[in-house]
């Protein structure tokens, strides 16, 4: 049996599956990490993975995964042991992302999309949820290892009958599928340049998908549920920008900048800007980057954004008990109050770096991972089901 993983962000790694234990290189002793209960709801960074054959099991899915994950509230890895790998992605598949508590996946047998929770830590130990979604089409899996960014609709697809899941695919492609209601994927192909770091990102407050445009001067509205594949187009009004001196200014200039919207419980949005200074690292054959500064504009708006012609986004540096995290998915928001632990009016992030960002003192602290399982191209945050 085999069982191939394809990381996303250009980062692949075969596994083989025999009658022993097979780790990952970056695997490391049980000993110098915490070994605990996993606190439930919490929001985690996926580390290592192992797989194990139960050879006393009879059960069809007798395959275990074993896996690290960062917890940001303890700052400690914790190790998840003993969990059921489903039946239907032990022949191979690829991840392709995480939404909303739910990683999915895309089979290699018979390209079928599934979403599952058996990376969640707060999941059943012995049969985590999956659900099998319709396969993509041939033209879609040539495109797969250029999936940049998936969205689902609901934290809760196996209690929504018009839930959506959303893909977009570098090289401005889009496809989207409700499972409830058909049996194909709808492929849009987008006319317009779009932040694909940040990729499609669903509004719970709105009902209805957004994508930023390159540079972030618009937003594009999509309202996938009615199938209305032409977007509309709302323009950014930035009221204030923060007052640095000119010289700051050229260096940001000088940065990769990446843009996401993020979306709080309440309804609040807003716009990070991510910069960062890269550098070409021969060691990991890529870039690596440094964080030089983050940027958050609130969005101003009453009623729903899609209904007005421009958006209204004005320079902060307090966003309240909001925390922000930000990988190579979708943004989002949790109460940092509700997560004891958590830093408030802060940006986790992950993929340029890895680390947290004090928005008030603009300065950030990377995490010390020296010892710890090897996250290079492990660059998803696993969110709470509810928030």
């Amino acid at each position: 049996m085999s069982l191939l993983f394809n990381l996303v962000a250009k980062h692949f790694v075969s596994l083989a599956i025999n009658q022993t234990q097979l780790k990952w290189s970056f695997y490391l002793s049980i000993s110098k990490f915490e070994k605990r209960a996993c606190p439930r709801e919490t929001p985690y960074l996926l580390g290592g993975f192992s797989f194990e054959e139960d050879e006393s099991s009879n059960d069809e899915e007798n395959i275990i995964i074993d896996y690290w994950v960062f917890n940001p509230r303890s700052e400690k890895f914790i190790n998840i042991t003993g969990k059921k790998f489903p039946k239907v992605l032990s022949e191979g598949c690829s991840l392709l992302g995480t939404s909303r508590g739910w990683a999915v996946f895309m089979s290699h047998t018979d390209s079928t999309i599934h979403l599952t929770q058996v990376l969640n830590p707060w999941s059943s130990e012995s049969s985590p949820k999956t659900i099998t979604l319709p396969p993509f089409t041939d033209h879609l899996v040539l495109h797969a290892e250029m999936v940049e960014n998936v969205s689902l609709s609901t934290y809760l697809p196996n209690q929504d009958d018009d839930y959506i899941v959303s893909f977009t695919f570098f090289g401005s492609k889009l496809c989207y599928c409700m499972p409830n209601r058909d049996s194909n994927w709808t492929i849009v192909d987008i006319s317009f340049s779009y932040e694909i770091h940040s990729g499609i990102t669903y509004s719970r407050k709105d009902q209805i998908f957004y994508l930023l445009t390159t540079g972030c001067s618009y937003m594009a509205a999509l309202d996938l549920k009615k199938n209305k594949k032409n977007p509309k187009f709302m323009r950014f009004q930035f009221g204030s920008f923060p007052l640095i001196p000119q010289y700051e200014w050229e260096i940001l200039a000088s940065c990769l900048r990446i843009n996401y919207i993020a979306e709080a419980s309440s309804g609040e949005r807003f716009i990070v800007q991510w910069y960062v200074k890269t550098s070409r690292d021969l060691n990991i054959d890529g870039l690596r980057g440094e964080t030089k500064r983050f940027m958050v504009f609130r969005i101003e708006d009453e009623g729903k954004l899609y209904q007005g012609t421009r958006i209204i986004s004005k320079y902060t540096e307090d966003i309240g008990d909001l925390c922000i995290f930000i990988d190579k998915n979708e943004a989002f928001c949790l109460e940092a109050s509700k997560f004891p632990g958590l830093r408030s009016n802060s940006i986790y992030y992950v993929f340029y770096g890895f680390g947290v960002y004090n928005i008030s003192k603009k300065s950030s602290r990377e995490y010390d991972l020296s010892g710890y399982p090897d996250t290079e191209g492990l660059d998803f945050f696993i969110s709470p089901s509810l928030h």
